[in-house]
């Protein structure tokens, strides 16, 4: 599904199975964010063959945090594709997630993340994105803000009318409600979340963040 030129979401609506939804950036580099199961990435491949891209045209993916449902679609791509996610959730990701990729039935990535992302600004191509430490779904959780389009990027830390569960391994409601209060003053026309419709216009996107952290915290 096509955002607008360089942008697009391919959104996981199943009820049935559990998978995130997959963003797209187009340009100099091709990016893909949260690539998703391994067994359900294809839904993936036909909707940028539907808009005339090709996954293997890929040079970089980053994942927002480790979840098995975000991240084990990664092995599918060769060591020459870049992946990346903070450090903090690559050590969880080592020790404590082991447990949770066997109860989902997951398979670890074998395939290494090639490099670390931290808060600061990240340029792509002629795109510019500022990673934001978001923890609370999980340690490391982080968020990509493209300040120029006014998107964000935010993984399972917000959605439209809710929060990701901070009681799984690694949570913290605490940090969580810290983490959304500092997104919800950023200045935002899309937030485009890992499960759920995307949210889209100042005025929504305000009443959504005054009703998580009235209602949630």
């Amino acid at each position: 599904m096509k955002v607008f030129e360089g942008l697009y979401v391919y959104p996981w609506v199943s009820y049935e199975e559990n998978n995130c939804n997959t963003i797209f950036i187009d340009g100099e580099i091709p990016v893909l964010i949260d690539p998703g199961h391994a067994a359900l990435f294809n839904h993936v491949i036909e909707g940028m063959t539907r808009e005339r891209k090709i996954v293997e045209n890929v040079k970089l993916i980053l994942c927002t945090h480790g979840h098995p449902d975000h991240i084990e679609a990664i092995d599918g791509f060769d060591n020459d594709v870049i992946k990346g996610i903070s450090k903090e959730e690559y050590e969880y990701l080592i020790d404590g997630y082991r447990e949770l990729f066997l109860m989902t039935g997951c398979q670890m990535p074998k395939k290494p993340f090639k490099i670390f992302l931290k808060e600061g600004s990240i340029r792509l191509g002629n795109k510019t994105f500022r990673i934001i430490a978001t923890p609370g779904h999980s340690p490391g959780s982080l968020c990509l803000y493209w300040e120029e389009k006014k998107v964000l990027i935010s993984g399972d830390t917000v959605f439209y009318m809710g929060v990701g569960r901070a009681d799984l391994f690694g949570g913290n409601i605490n940090a969580l409600a810290k983490s959304i209060e500092h997104l919800s003053k950023l200045d935002i026309e899309y937030i485009i979340p890992g499960h759920g419709e995307m949210l889209k216009g100042k005025k929504a996107i305000n009443k959504n963040f005054k009703l998580i952290l009235e209602e949630f915290f």
